[in-house]
């Protein structure tokens, strides 16, 4: 019968066809478990305050916190300077890089019953317990929360004497 035949009476074998469309399977499986699942799902607790805030770079490199509805300045980083809130922020960009989502990234700030600070990308529902690195990155973000509270409330009360 020689090679060939050999080979050909091989493949027509039903172990080696239950072998192909096992494999064919497994790899149908393997391709289509690859989606994304999306953001983990928040946590179900009591938001009592929550501030929007605008994250822009400078040119001499650094970072510019703003609060989204007065426009004011919250906080400023130079270059070398707020690696945690740098490295928060980059998690949320990315996010938001791998849905197309373009335009300047704004983040809800929001604080919860129990004291704890969430940031928040409602564009992508991506989102980031602050607490979990820390007192001091915490007290970083709640010093922002505190100060964009302070300037909202200020220009609330600029615009009742009007």
């Amino acid at each position: 019968m020689g090679w060939p035949g050999l080979i050909a009476g091989v493949l027509r074998h039903p172990i080696f066809l239950a072998l192909a469309a096992m494999a064919l399977a497994w790899a149908l499986v393997a391709v289509n478990t690859d989606i994304d699942p999306g953001p983990p799902e928040k946590p179900a607790v009591t938001i009592v305050a929550s501030v929007s805030l605008d994250f822009s770079d400078t040119d001499s490199g650094g970072v510019v916190v703003t609060d989204a509805e007065s426009g004011s300045e919250v906080h400023r980083y130079e270059m070398g300077e707020g690696s945690f809130v740098r490295g928060v922020l980059r998690t949320l960009v990315r996010e938001r890089a791998s849905r197309d989502i373009a335009g300047q990234p704004s983040f809800q700030l929001e604080l919860t019953s129990d004291s704890s600070l969430m940031l928040v990308d409602e564009d992508t529902g991506y989102w980031i317990a602050l607490e979990a690195f820390g007192p001091d990155n915490y007290r970083e973000f709640r010093d922002m929360f505190d100060t964009a509270q302070a300037l909202s409330s200020q220009s609330l009360q600029g615009s009742d004497k009007n």
